[in-house]
């Protein structure tokens, strides 16, 4: 889905549900994008549009983020979650246990003296923020093959504003402490003045091309979202999964080369 526009009163979100999600599940990308939308419309931050159609995303159960996160190799469950805006706002966890929305701790980590917190850190981080808790019986996710499915995103425009956030349950049966590319700036996201970035799929492909900085870079040469999405998946194998939503001033695209539930959706303001 490609939409060219001029006029600087366009609101613009894209969600997906990761690489390898069943893109019959864009119900779910759909609905996140539309509590994203309104948070838009009434005038919230850019960021905390994008935090928001993550959180939707996270408390859906059929994605690898929140109560539908994989688990590590010793049955914890770890999430890592990042938000970024064109402001240079930029906030992370990492290996984050115990709570149900790892987006919510990112994005209060960004409004804090610190970019990225980790491990017990990050957990006694966002308990002192009061973020809400999550027991291991409330994972949705346990015993479903989630084996193919990948981080949640959002980008989102709002005149010349933009942003993004992910988030990511890691990957199945990994090693506790394993992060990919998704709190690390640059790699799985990225937003600047002229549009956002968000990607998914196998994290330390990712995060080894810096691809979200990479891809954002080829925004502000000027090359359209819908030349930009099949250049960067063109950087990776085959046989590695991968998908991003990218959007700018001129219009917005998605795409992956594995199956992707994703929605896009634009108004005026």
């Amino acid at each position: 889905m490609i939409c060219f526009m001029t006029d600087k009163n366009k609101l613009v979100v894209l969600t997906h549900g990761g690489a390898g999600s069943d893109p019959a599940f864009a119900d779910g990308t759909a609905i996140a994008g539309q509590m994203s939308m309104m948070s838009l419309q009434t005038g919230e931050p850019t960021i905390d549009a994008a935090c928001l159609a993550v959180a939707t995303l996270e408390d859906d159960g059929r994605f690898n983020a929140g109560i539908g996160s994989h688990k590590r190799s010793d049955g914890t469950v770890q999430m890592d979650a990042s938000c970024m805006d064109s402001s240079g706002t930029f906030g992370a966890v990492a290996a984050l246990e115990g709570f149900k929305n790892a987006v919510q701790a990112a994005r209060i980590v960004s409004q804090s003296e610190y970019k990225i917190l980790a491990g017990r850190g990050a957990n006694q981080f966002a308990a002192d923020q009061g973020c809400q808790t999550l027991s291991p019986d409330q994972i949705v996710g346990t015993g479903t093959d989630f084996s193919t499915t990948d981080t949640v995103g959002c980008v989102v425009r709002a005149g010349d504003e933009f942003a993004c956030a992910l988030s990511t349950g890691g990957i199945d049966s990994a090693i506790p402490g394993r992060v990919g590319d998704v709190p690390l700036i640059g790699c799985g996201l990225y937003a600047g003045s002229e549009g956002a970035v968000a990607t998914t799929g196998d994290g330390e492909a990712i995060a080894m091309k810096v691809t979200a900085l990479r891809a954002y870079q080829l925004i502000e040469q000027g090359m359209d979202p819908k030349a930009i999405v099949p250049t960067v998946i063109g950087w990776f194998k085959e046989t590695t999964a991968f998908g991003i939503i990218v959007v700018s001033k001129i219009g917005f695209a998605g795409g992956s080369n594995r199956g992707m539930a994703w929605t896009a959706s634009e108004m005026l303001h």
